[in-house]
């Protein structure tokens, strides 16, 4: 039986917006992944809390992903309580899926913060990692970084399935120019955001007056 091939796509989803879709859909095409698991983070630790409550947002989360056969919700950050570190989430996976080859997606702005995350040292350990490339926007590896994992990036993807962790690869995606801030700004400004959600949430947003104040 061939081992699993997994994508964790970690965010507050303060809304989830097409972009966020539109890279985790960019990555699992690309490199062929069985599953990208969209991970709510709960309360994450190093960031303003979100100015939805975790259910709401995995709600809109869910509803998000209803067509999306190769993407859905995970909610263990939002079951494990207390702050939503990265860490513990890949530790559990690990934990329940030993010979399972795991992804961590991240953007290149979160990867260069990866120093200010709990236990970063121990992510390259746990899982892959890939860096998302958006035509546009600022792609560089952070100096420290990139040369603390230099041993670790790969140009070759096929590395990442034969191997269940410690690979670092940049994959390319779509350029969305979306942010979660700029939808809660727009609809604050009740400006319609429909065509930059996926079906169905705008709807949700509407009927329960979300990020309205």
């Amino acid at each position: 039986m061939t081992a699993e091939f997994i994508g964790l796509y970690g965010g507050t989803f303060d809304p989830v917006h097409l972009g966020h879709i539109t890279a985790a859909s960019d990555v699992q095409k690309s490199i062929g992944l069985d599953e990208v698991k969209m991970v709510l983070s709960a309360k994450p630790p190093h960031r303003k809390q979100p100015a939805l409550s975790a259910k709401d947002r995995f709600s809109l989360l869910t509803i998000a992903l209803k067509n999306e056969p190769k993407l859905s919700a995970g909610s263990c950050e939002m079951e494990r309580g207390g702050p939503s570190y990265m860490v513990d989430t890949l530790k559990s996976y690990r934990k329940e899926k030993p010979d399972c080859s795991l992804m961590l997606i991240l953007g290149m702005e979160a990867f260069n913060g990866l120093m200010s995350w709990r236990s970063w040292e121990e992510l390259i350990d746990l899982a892959h990692i890939v860096v998302t490339d958006r035509a546009g926007f600022h792609n560089e590896m952070e100096e420290t970084l990139a040369k603390h994992f230099k041993r670790h990036l790969t140009k070759d993807k096929s590395q990442l399935k034969l191997l269940t962790h410690g690979k670092i690869y940049v994959q390319p995606v779509s350029a969305v120019d979306i942010s979660a801030t700029d939808v809660r700004r727009r609809i604050a400004n009740k400006k319609s955001v429909k065509n930059i959600l996926a079906n169905g949430c705008w709807e949700v947003i509407q009927e329960n007056g979300f990020y309205t104040c």
